[in-house]
């Protein structure tokens, strides 16, 4: 998918951005080529136009979508399972898919199993990243304080 200047982005690791330009770039360990600039909240990121890594950069989910992730928050928590192995894989496959979606998974089934079990260092830190993730893009996308789009999130999954 091809972005342009101005464009709001996400990056799985970076979060929402803006392109912020199109340009060539030849950092010297990498063949030349043509790059986006993005400027995400705490750094300028390039990356390369042809062959990103899955998931490299996404749309932005857009306002029209929010209902259908509303729901997926407020599903029955799917049981990640008593092996730790088991659930350190399924999480790192939700996070490496990089989709709005698996945020939302991410978030309702990790606080399901917080509400039953303290949560390993490992699972606060991926739950903490997908939280904070999942309230930013909500926040940018309904143009919602972040405040407000937490109590909204917090409301979904109680239910």
């Amino acid at each position: 998918m091809s972005y342009q200047q101005g464009e709001l982005v996400v990056h799985h690791q970076y979060g929402v951005g803006t392109i912020q330009a199109i340009e060539g770039r030849d950092f010297g360990n990498a063949q030349p080529g043509l790059f986006y600039r993005v400027r995400f909240t705490s750094a300028t990121v390039w990356i390369r136009l042809e062959d990103q890594p899955s998931p490299g950069l996404r749309p932005i989910t857009p306002k029209l979508s929010l209902p259908r992730y509303q729901a997926v928050l407020s599903e029955v928590p799917i049981d990640l399972g008593t092996d730790f192995r088991q659930r350190h894989d399924l999480l790192q496959s939700r996070v490496q898919s990089g989709t709005f979606e698996a945020l939302c998974e991410i978030v309702r089934d990790l606080m399901a199993l917080n509400r039953r079990k303290p949560l390993n260092n490992y699972e606060r830190n991926v739950l903490g990243r997908a939280r904070d993730a999942l309230t930013l893009e909500w926040s940018v996308t309904s143009g919602l304080p972040l405040a407000k789009v937490q109590e909204e999130i917090d409301g979904y999954l109680l239910k």
